[in-house]
């Protein structure tokens, strides 16, 4: 359940999460975009299952495992205006063991700003932990 919407420092619709489990996976996503910020690539790959997997929008579009994954990152920091990175209309939905998560994805250095993500989670020894990221882009 979502109680009533704030607004984040951008100026965006954040809904408030009523959950102990939404309020965690939440505290991942933030984490993760402090992460990306700052890039901090341990922290980036914090909470991610060793088999992640990731659908991403530049080459190669799927990616599987750690490895890949941080490679992913590694690159990306690598564009300038990495560090402006945030998460824009998050939704977020839990049940025991599941959750997921959508939100737009706005981020400089990329040639489009506005992307789409999608995150699935999964509770592992009472953590929530990230096994799957999808990054969309519009299609031109």
């Amino acid at each position: 359940m979502i109680a009533s919407a704030s607004n984040d420092p951008t100026g965006a619709q954040v809904e408030v999460a009523t959950s102990a489990d939404e309020r965690e996976v939440r505290a991942v996503l933030d984490r993760w975009v402090r992460a990306i910020r700052s890039h901090d690539l341990d922290a980036v790959c914090a909470e991610r299952t060793d088999d992640i997997v990731m659908f991403d929008v530049p080459e190669p579009i799927r990616l599987a495992g750690m490895g890949e994954y941080r490679s992913s990152w590694v690159q990306y920091f690598a564009f300038e205006g990495s560090r402006e990175f945030q998460l824009q209309d998050l939704h977020v939905v839990c049940g025991s063991d599941l959750a997921w998560a959508h939100a737009l994805l706005r981020c400089e250095g990329v040639p489009e700003a506005t992307a789409r993500l999608t995150v699935g989670f999964v509770k592992q020894d009472g953590a929530w932990r990230v096994a799957h990221e999808h990054h969309s882009g519009p299609a031109k």
